[in-house]
């Protein structure tokens, strides 16, 4: 009986990628920058390593490449380099960490990015691993927001009030959620281009390019054998993405009875794809 949408929370993994990149782009990072399309790397001060999905090499050397991949050492390198304060006060601008203000009628919606204070620590959330935390509600809030041109809204349960002879007692209005842009129009335009080149790149079911999806998959690993635990399996878009009028994300918590096989794609991505189906009217 626990509501999962607003109260439980859970690492975002590659979904939180949105926040690395619109960082890197506010940072002054170009789309098409060189980032590093190694299979592994390791960890500032560990012996640990970090690697890309199945251990794969990127498919492309560009920031926009890392993205549409989904590549793994390219955002811990990203993030490495943005350093504690750049990550987190955009990941607070996307609403992240950012409680106080974070309110619905069910009460404070939970989040955070957790100790960013070594290199090891920014390079697993960088990736959206390690502490970092967050509600399937902020998920969506990661994608309208890029919808949105770059500025986080406070997300409501109830449009309106209604008599009953269904005249409006009281309305809700759109309300800025933290009263700075988590990045520019330039930033969101160009963060818009690299989901849909993920989505393009994204497989599973229910796809149709009528519906015009932005979208960012993510694989999270959880648990006290991470390596051995089927993983979350998220999906956050919005659409179309020339005219937003939706923004979604589902997680399928410990992949669903996909087991270690679940990715974001082969798993959430149908579920999410649907619901924008089913509100656009696509076939």
């Amino acid at each position: 009986m626990l509501n999962r949408a607003v109260r439980e929370t859970y690492p975002p993994g590659s979904t939180f990628k949105i926040v690395t990149t619109a960082a890197a782009l506010e940072d002054g990072m170009e789309p098409d920058a060189n980032v590093t399309r190694d299979s592994n790397v390791t960890l500032p001060g560990t012996q640990t390593t970090l690697e890309n999905y199945g251990g794969a090499t990127c498919q492309g050397g560009t920031l926009q490449d890392a993205f549409r991949y989904s590549c793994n050492t390219a955002f811990a390198e990203i993030a490495g380099g943005l350093g504690d304060e750049k990550l987190r006060a955009t990941a607070e601008n996307f609403g992240i960490g950012y409680d106080s203000d974070l309110e619905i009628p069910l009460g404070v919606v939970p989040s955070s990015v957790g100790d960013l204070g070594s290199q090891a620590a920014l390079y697993q959330s960088g990736i959206g691993q390690l502490d970092v935390r967050l509600t399937p509600l902020q998920d969506a809030l990661l994608a309208s927001t890029v919808a949105n041109d770059g500025t986080a809204m406070k997300p409501n349960l109830v449009k309106a009030r209604l008599a009953p002879d269904l005249s409006t007692i009281e309305e809700t209005s759109p309300e800025e959620l933290t009263g700075d842009e988590a990045m520019s129009s330039e930033s969101a335009d160009a963060l818009t281009e690299m989901m849909i080149a993920s989505e393009d790149n994204t497989q599973g079911g229910s796809k149709d390019p009528d519906l015009r999806i932005a979208s960012k998959t993510g694989t999270a690993e959880h648990g006290a054998d991470p390596k051995n635990t089927p993983p979350h399996a998220w999906y956050t878009a919005f659409a179309p993405h020339d005219d937003p009028q939706i923004a979604v994300a589902v997680i399928v918590e410990s992949g669903g009875n996909h087991g270690l096989a679940a990715t974001g794609g082969t798993v959430a991505a149908e579920i999410a794809r649907s619901t924008i189906s089913a509100k656009l009217g696509g076939g």
